[in-house]
């Protein structure tokens, strides 16, 4: 070989070497990507259920009645469950929000991908009991 000519590129086993270098840091990192992102919808979902509760907590100031069906608005249509912040983006594909609205229970249960949180269905009630089902407690999880 001349010595003249200078080495392009990389050989074959520098190539595996750099592919199997990724595949170790990406099977490390992808777990902790998907609890992170979790742990946002999460914090959504969570942030909803204080605003329902919130809303709830106007309409009895107002009627000194919860409503009946969730009409929050007048308009004789249950929705306080699935208006605002329960059909904002992608929150409908991930949490399911439920409840009694009359005895101020609310839920928010998680659905597609969420549905492997670790904190599973979270909720709160007229004395601000908060509640999570999955395997993490409730300080964790709220």
């Amino acid at each position: 070989m001349n010595p003249q000519l200078k080495r392009r590129g990389f050989t074959l086993i520098e190539l595996l070497i750099a592919v199997a270098i990724m595949g170790i840091l990406s099977a490390l990192v992808y777990p902790s990507y998907i609890n992170y992102i979790q742990s946002g919808w999460r914090e959504s979902a969570r942030l909803c259920l204080l605003d329902m509760a919130q809303q709830l907590e106007r309409k009895y100031a107002a009627d000194l009645a919860y409503s009946g069906r969730g009409d929050l608005d007048g308009d004789g249509k249950d929705d306080l469950l699935t208006t605002g912040c329960a059909s904002e983006g992608e929150m409908p594909s991930r949490y399911r929000f439920q409840g009694d609205i009359t005895l101020f229970r609310l839920q928010a249960v998680p659905r597609g991908a969420q549905f492997a949180d670790r904190c599973g269905q979270l909720g709160i009630d007229l004395q601000g009991q908060k509640t999570a089902s999955g395997t993490s407690g409730v300080q964790e999880c709220w």
